[in-house]
């Protein structure tokens, strides 16, 4: 997947880049109309920022306008992992939890499950901090003020 940001710190050949959150809506034919009122907007879209570490073999100074690309497969297995696995996760303890005790105590369980599904994820994320970079960046833009 290729995005447009902006590099807001530069660290060596890490740049700290910063771009807006796609909403669910981007590219709707509703969306220069709906002005954020229809039933999904509330739940998914969001207008926020978001910064992240890249790879910045280019050279790109702070203040550019860049392309930047994470490959397919590691959206699908982030995805998977904060979406499907929780699901999972929770399922596994809600049938353990009910078979040793009560179908009460399943519901404890699935609950559990699910929390300790965030927090393994967050350590999984923490342990990988300083590990290879996700977030690579390909070029620099030129962005016409007419663009704007």
């Amino acid at each position: 997947m290729r995005q447009r940001a902006v590099v807001v710190e530069c660290k060596g050949d890490i740049a700290v880049i910063e771009t807006s959150r796609r909403s669910m809506c981007e590219g709707c034919e509703k969306s220069g109309g709906c002005g954020g009122h229809c039933s999904f907007s509330g739940i998914i879209a969001s207008g926020g920022k978001m910064r992240a570490e890249a790879d910045n073999t280019i050279g790109a100074k702070v203040g550019e306008s860049v392309e930047v690309e994470t490959g397919g497969g590691v959206i699908l297995g982030y995805a998977a992992l904060v979406f499907i696995l929780p699901i999972i996760v929770c399922a596994v303890f809600y049938l353990i939890f009910n078979a040793l005790i009560n179908s009460a105590f399943g519901y404890i369980g699935a609950l559990a499950g699910f929390v300790l599904t965030f927090v393994g994820i967050i350590l999984f994320d923490k342990s990988r901090k300083n590990k290879k970079r996700d977030i690579k960046i390909v070029r620099r833009l030129i962005i016409n003020e007419a663009d704007d």
